[in-house]
């Protein structure tokens, strides 16, 4: 059956955005009534055909399918959010000192060599008695290294280290953790590292499996359609073999 003008206009419109109040607005029902409108065009299986029929030529003309955008969330789900960001634990500068004094670098320690060397020079020209002169101090030494874990009898940070957040290179991450992606800004406090939330993802794929259902049937009693254990579990073992063969795990 061949639709009227405008129950075209309302599916051509529907398929903008998806929003069925705003396309029986725009294909001139009354704003008053578009919320009822919308819901009941929805319903009508002509509308509903020319709906899929659009869903279907997008998709081909996109090479956008139901199968590419789960993939792209099963991805997102289980990606590793350290392979952007992590939080680390790292020592202070006296835990793996010598006697757990301050511990340099090898560049501070060249630094702090050569201002002692200048400042050794000046006292000499004012000739002072030698053993007024006090030796280079090297404290804990050298070799700090800031990714260490902390030592646990450190008697200055007591084992607890010092945190601070690390940014990996988002251009070297999993096809997952690049989807979780969404860019850095500037802060005040530094930089911000912004990621789309994982539980999202994981809404999506349930209700796509069938774990929860908001479409319920009234019919003198409420029921709830759902899936088996057996059928979900072989759903998600679908999903993550689809991830890995497209490199979104």
């Amino acid at each position: 059956m061949a639709l009227t003008p405008k129950k075209a206009q309302f599916a051509q419109e529907y398929l903008v955005d998806l929003n069925a109040t705003r396309a029986a607005t725009a294909a001139g029902y009354s704003a008053r009534t578009a919320k009822a409108q919308g819901a009941r065009l929805l319903t009508d299986v002509d509308v509903q055909a020319a709906i899929q029929a659009g869903q279907a030529k997008r998709s081909e003309r996109t090479a956008i399918t139901a199968d590419r955008v789960l993939v792209e969330l099963w991805g997102m789900a289980t990606a590793d959010t350290n392979e952007l960001v992590e939080h680390r634990v790292c020592c202070c500068r006296f835990c793996w000192g010598k006697g757990h004094l301050y511990q340099r670098t090898p560049n501070e320690m060249r630094q702090a060599r050569a201002a002692y060397e200048r400042d050794l020079k000046a006292a000499q020209k004012q000739e002072p008695p030698p053993d007024l002169i006090p030796p280079f101090d090297e404290a804990g030494g050298e070799g700090f290294n800031a990714t260490r874990e902390p030592h646990p009898n450190c008697p200055e940070c007591f084992g607890e280290g010092h945190s601070r957040p690390v940014f990996r290179d988002s251009t070297t991450a999993s096809a997952g953790a690049k989807a979780l992606y969404a860019g850095v800004k500037t802060t005040r406090d530094g930089l911000e590292m912004k990621l789309h939330p994982k539980d999202k993802a994981l809404e999506l794929l349930g209700r796509h499996l069938g774990m929860w259902n908001d479409k319920l049937e009234m019919s003198g009693e409420l029921k709830v359609k759902a899936m088996s254990d057996a059928d979900l579990d072989a759903r998600i073992a679908e999903l993550a073999a689809r991830g890995r063969k497209g490199g979104g795990a």
